[in-house]
């Protein structure tokens, strides 16, 4: 080539064919000007930064690395040359090629923003946000950076500002599919599932129908949400179709599996995690989930070969061995079972439930005193749970033993959460256990009044109505009971006995 002028000419006028979309020609353009010239650092650089766009890091690395042998303060070729890294999965070269051209003196927002994606694939969180910070100071309306850096902060347990990025990446650009579905992921995660559908949904129809990855990841939180929204027949089809975009997406997968469980569905629930398994033996939810729908369909010796393998992986992990004490409970091996529970409760010293499921196999297993112990136990983690006080209180008020502790117990649930039918119900069982049969009536009328539609409530109501002689008002409880729920088999042999039938 006769000098820099020329160079530069074929420089602009390839990077004029770039910005037409003719990248094919424009690289061939630039290829010439290369072979005519190959010390010039213009060229290489704009050579190497179009083959990395192309996804030809391959041939663009040496490219780069020598426009940066020919010209260590040439900025630009350093950029180039950790651009290059990045897109190789090279993050450290990338992020030390990034410093060094920050070093020669040079703050672009592009460069710190490069800088912060490489920061954020290294897992330098706290760096990144740095990265991000120094682009949205120089262009406040820069939306990418502002997502970013609300990724960023996500992974540094920071919600509420990082959320808060997130909606301001969305204002500066509202179309933005990334946008949409960064806010939509976290009106998810906060309950707001309607304002999640309708983002999720957007950014699904904007995503190009080429970026399949993205759009699977957008279906399988539309799925998220309609799930938390109890639709679930719906949110399988959209993990169905996360699937069919990225058969490799592993929540896609695992989620499928656990709404097929909500659903009653545990063989397809199976077949899932086998998937998930096959491709990835020791994923431990992936095995704990199979153990669980397992154990639903009554195959025992399935969920205790899984649970025994995620011990195998984590031989400390605490839902294994309360898994284990489950499916041994269900065998009727109840010492076995107090066993595996005892070692769950040790595992988790501050949590009542497994305490609770050991009480509850010591009691099966005949070790009385054990259990009012462990019962005992347990109500001291749990007393801050109305679910748990709720549970207990019906263990206790079953076993007999203990009324009273029963009655403390969901007269606690009812403290805690006095608009829950479940919570009166536990106290009106406690209190019929008691032989308390107007104070249990007025609590079952209490649950009733809160759920009239629960059969559970309407059967209870109706035991606590007969025991005070009131066979009439039994009679209507249970024939509502059995009216809304036809396959009570309790109401109706209940009010069967009641009616005179056999």
């Amino acid at each position: 080539m006769s000098g820099g002028a020329d160079v530069h000419s074929y420089n602009q006028r390839a990077r004029a064919l770039w910005e037409q979309g003719q990248h094919q020609e424009a690289v061939q353009l630039w290829e010439h000007a290369y072979s005519l010239d190959p010390d010039s650092v213009e060229i290489l650089v704009s050579l190497a930064w179009a083959l990395g766009q192309q996804g030809r890091g391959v041939e663009a690395l040496p490219l780069a690395e020598r426009a940066v042998e020919l010209a260590p303060d040439e900025w630009h070729a350093r950029h180039v040359l950790g651009q290059i890294h990045h897109a190789a999965g090279r993050h450290q070269e990338a992020i030390e090629a990034y410093l060094q051209a920050r070093e020669i003196g040079f703050d672009d927002p592009v460069l710190n923003c490069d800088l912060g994606d490489a920061l954020y694939s290294a897992g330098r969180f706290e760096e990144a946000a740095s990265a991000y910070a120094d682009v949205i100071s120089a262009r406040p309306a820069d939306a990418y950076a502002h997502l970013w850096r609300g990724w960023v902060l996500h992974q540094l347990g920071d919600y509420e500002q990082g959320d808060a990025e997130f909606e301001t990446a969305l204002e500066l650009d509202s179309e933005w599919p990334e946008a949409l579905y960064a806010v939509g992921q976290m009106c998810c995660a906060a309950g707001d599932f309607p304002r999640a559908v309708r983002l999720l949904r957007e950014a699904i129809e904007r995503y190009p129908e080429e970026e399949e990855e993205a759009r699977a990841a957008a279906c399988c939180e539309l799925g998220n949400a309609h799930r938390g929204s109890g639709e679930l027949q719906h949110a399988a089809r959209l993990y169905r179709d996360a699937l069919s975009l990225d058969p490799a997406h592993a929540t896609a997968r695992f989620n499928l599996g656990l709404v097929c469980g909500d659903l009653g569905d545990f063989e397809t629930a199976v077949a899932e995690f086998d998937i998930l398994l096959q491709l990835e033996p020791s994923d431990l939810g992936a095995l704990l989930e199979r153990a669980n729908a397992h154990l639903s369909l009554e195959n025992h010796d399935g969920a205790i070969q899984d649970y025994e393998s995620a011990l195998e992986i984590w031989p400390d992990l605490s839902d294994a061995h309360a898994g284990l004490g489950l499916a041994y409970y269900a065998m009727g091996l109840h010492d076995l079972s107090a066993e595996r529970y005892a070692q769950a409760a040790e595992l988790a010293p501050d949590e009542a439930w497994p305490r609770y499921s050991l009480a509850l196999a010591l009691e099966a297993a005949g070790r009385h005193a054990e259990a009012d112990a462990a019962f005992d136990e347990a109500f001291e983690r749990g007393a801050g749970d109305a679910e748990f006080c709720a549970a207990l209180a019906r263990a206790l008020a079953a076993q007999g033993r203990n009324v009273q502790k029963a009655i403390e117990a969901a007269e606690r649930a009812c403290e805690l959460t006095p608009s829950k039918g479940d919570v009166h119900d536990a106290l009106a069982m406690a209190l019929y256990s008691a032989g308390s049969y107007q104070a249990a009536l007025a609590a079952a009328r209490e649950a009733v009044g809160i759920d009239p539609d629960a059969a559970e409530y309407r059967y209870d109501l109706g035991l606590i109505e007969e025991a005070l002689g009131d066979v009439a008002s039994a009679r209507a409880s249970l024939a509502k009971a059995v009216e809304l729920a036809p396959d009570f088999e309790e109401a109706r042999d209940a009010l069967r006995r009641l009616q005179g039938g056999p």
